[in-house]
C-alpha cells in the first residue's frame, strides 16, 4: 500500500459532513424545523448509499444498545443496500419512507457526532489499495457487507454491543467507499469476522440456555439477563 500524508486523509467526508450541516442552516433551510427523508438523500448525492450508512450507523457506536431506534434504521439500511446491490438509489425506496420527516435538530446532533468520528478517523494515513484486492471494495461488494451488518443491527437485542459492532462495520464500509482507504477496507472485513465471532457466540449461548432452561425461560427478562451476563463474562 502507498501511504499518502495524513493531512490529506478524511477530507473528502469532512467536506460533504460541514457543507451539508451548512446548507442545513443557510437562508433557504433555517426556517424548515424538519426535513423528508428524500431531501436528505438529495443532499447526500451522489454518494448517497455511503453517507447514509456513515450518519445512521454513527448513534449506535456506544457500546449499550438503543433497541428502539436500531430496528428501524437497520431496517432502512438493509432496503438501502439492496438497492445498492441492484444498481437502484435511493428513488426506489417507498413513498413512505421517503416522505418520513427527521427533525433539524437531530439531524445536526448526527452530523455533529459523525464529525467527530470522522477526525478521531482522521490520525489514520490514507493508503491505496493494491490493484489485486482492488476488487474487495467494489460497492456492490460492500453492500453485501452492508446488508448483512444491517440486519444484526436491526435485531433487538438487549446485549451489550450487539449494535456497536455491526455499526462500526457499516462505519468503515462506508468510509472506504468515499476515501478509497486500505486501512479502512481492511478494518471493514476485520470487523466483518468480529461480527461474524460475536453472533455465533451469541446463537451458542442462547442455544445452550433453550437446551437448559427451554424457550419460555428465555424468554423472560430474567433469562435475557442471564444470556446478556454470559456474554458479558465470555469477552
Amino acid at each position: 500500500m502507498i501511504v499518502q500524508n495524513v493531512g490529506d486523509a478524511m477530507n473528502t467526508t469532512l467536506e460533504r459532513i460541514r457543507a451539508i450541516r451548512s446548507m442545513l442552516t443557510d437562508g433557504e433551510h433555517q426556517d424548515k424545523n424538519s426535513h423528508t427523508i428524500e431531501e436528505l438523500f438529495v443532499y447526500l448525492e451522489p454518494a448517497e448509499f455511503a453517507l447514509a450508512g456513515l450518519f445512521l450507523s454513527t448513534p449506535f457506536l456506544q457500546p449499550v444498545p438503543l433497541p428502539g431506534l436500531s430496528t428501524p434504521l437497520g431496517f432502512l439500511l438493509a432496503f438501502l443496500s439492496f438497492l445498492q446491490i441492484i444498481g437502484r438509489g435511493h428513488l426506489y425506496l417507498p413513498a413512505r419512507i421517503r416522505n418520513h420527516r427527521v427533525e433539524r435538530e437531530t439531524l445536526q446532533k448526527i452530523l455533529s457526532f459523525a464529525e467527530k468520528i470522522i477526525i478521531s478517523l482522521s490520525k489514520l494515513p490514507n493508503c491505496r489499495i493494491p490493484e489485486r484486492v482492488r476488487f474487495l471494495r467494489h460497492p456492490r461488494v460492500l453492500g453485501v457487507h452492508v446488508l448483512f451488518m444491517a440486519f444484526l443491527l436491526a435485531l433487538p437485542l438487549p446485549i451489550p454491543f450487539s449494535n456497536s459492532i455491526p455499526a462500526w462495520g457499516i462505519v468503515f464500509c462506508s468510509l472506504t467507499l468515499i476515501e478509497g482507504n486500505g486501512y479502512f477496507l481492511a478494518l471493514s472485513y476485520l470487523i466483518l469476522v468480529l461480527n461474524l465471532f460475536f453472533f455465533g457466540t451469541l446463537v451458542y449461548f442462547t442455544l445452550q440456555l433453550l437446551m437448559s432452561e427451554g424457550l419460555s425461560a428465555l424468554m423472560t427478562s430474567e433469562g435475557l439477563s442471564q444470556l446478556s451476563a454470559l456474554i458479558r463474562n465470555f469477552f
